[in-house]
């Protein structure tokens, strides 16, 4: 990996590994521990959501909890639930199925008075399977915007303008493994050319300098980025969708974990982009709103200056690709303390900071014409023959 002399990074030693931190080559290279052990806190997490499952059954099946964690097969029996509660305004789109078999889901959400192809806002959580705060985050969103409308105000003349297609869980079948398995799995899991080695980072998969900085050809790699852009099931689902409404597209929002950061392009280069001005607008808006709704700061900023540069990003290949100008990456609480191991009280919590940066953003975006800049595409729009 290339790391710049003043970035910072987390790393994860065992106890015999403890000692490299006096090192004479490390001694004088600033750290703090973060977290003091984390199997312990693995465990302590595990037995508590244990017993919030066994309270949550219900006959052969688990209820869906807004305040705990939840599997993959009951965060989608709970998007079938809530599309055949609200059938007015939501509906349920599968844009395709896994290596292993489990459905893609996005949940479509538009107000009763919408107009004809009315602009559409994209959100998606769970692209690396150990991020669990985005997937529940995502879930809360999704139910306040179906409980608000026609009770709240401003939700509803933001659904009445604006269709919403989030999609909770992005990578199902690394999540699954993530709960069942081996909890800060980061990839999806198909098989790769390394018959051990399992899965692609999904994040690293996407059509824009695909293979460059912040990426590995490695199969065993955390950030292997597949033998080619969008090999992956995932991506291509998630490209072919939002192909097909380009013309609308108005917002795009992607939830990772974690460190409090609202991103903005690019993640590939350090190249200042034309419209960075209006990002760091939109930035401050949607960060100022967070902070009074929830009190949480939340810096921003492009990507590559607050956190290290990365290719094959989502968000890259929908600013470059699909000529979206506002395409944003949300990282997540905590600031390390927990770091991907939150416990469920931050649910709620990251459910309101998505909530009010989110809605914030794009009314600001909506309201304010000169956000909306019709810049011309760098790149052109690449027909592409999606695997069925």
């Amino acid at each position: 990996a290339v790391v710049s002399t003043q970035s910072t990074g987390d790393v994860r030693l065992s106890r015999q590994q403890t000692h490299l931190l006096d090192t004479y080559q490390l001694r004088n290279i600033s750290h703090n521990v973060q977290i003091d052990d984390v199997q312990k806190l693995l465990n302590e997490l595990s037995q508590s959501d244990t017993r919030r499952r066994r309270k949550r059954a219900v006959g052969n099946n688990v209820a869906y909890d807004y305040n705990g964690y939840n599997s993959a097969a009951v965060t989608h029996r709970e998007m079938y639930r809530l599309a055949g509660l609200y059938p007015n305004i939501s509906r349920l789109v599968g844009v395709g199925t896994t290596f292993q078999g489990r459905p893609l889901l996005v949940m479509e959400i538009v107000g009763e008075k919408k107009e004809k192809n009315c602009p559409l806002v994209w959100v998606d959580g769970g692209l690396h399977a150990r991020e669990w705060i985005t997937v529940a985050a995502s879930m809360v969103f999704v139910r306040k915007l179906l409980e608000g409308y026609g009770t709240d105000e401003h939700i509803t003349e933001l659904l009445d303008k604006n269709k919403f297609a989030i999609q909770p869980l992005a990578n199902p079948d690394g999540y699954a493994f993530s709960w069942n398995n081996e909890r800060l799995w980061r990839k999806n899991r198909s098989p790769t050319k390394v018959a051990w080695c399992k899965g692609v980072d999904l994040n690293r998969n996407f059509d824009i300098n695909f293979g460059g900085t912040g990426a590995s050809d490695f199969s065993c790699s955390e950030i292997y980025s597949g033998p080619n852009a969008f090999s992956e099931l995932e991506s291509q689902g998630i490209a072919r969708y939002l192909s097909s409404v380009r013309h609308k597209l108005l917002a795009y929002f992607s939830l990772h974990s974690y460190g409090q950061m609202w991103l903005t392009p690019l993640s590939y280069t350090k190249r200042k982009v034309e419209d960075r001005a209006i990002h760091m607008e939109v930035a401050k808006h949607a960060t100022r709103s967070i902070r009074e709704w929830t009190g949480h700061r939340y810096s921003y900023g492009p990507a590559t200056a607050l956190m290290y540069i990365t290719s094959g990003d989502s968000s890259d290949w929908v600013y470059s690709e699909l000529n979206c100008s506002h395409t944003y990456g949300i990282e997540l609480g905590d600031l390390g303390r927990y770091a991907f191991l939150l416990p469920p009280s931050h649910i709620q919590p990251a459910g309101n900071d998505v909530m009010a940066g989110i809605l914030s953003a794009v009314e600001y975006i909506g309201t304010n014409p000169s956000n909306l800049t019709g810049r011309k595409r760098k790149r052109k729009f690449k027909r592409r023959k999606w695997k069925s």
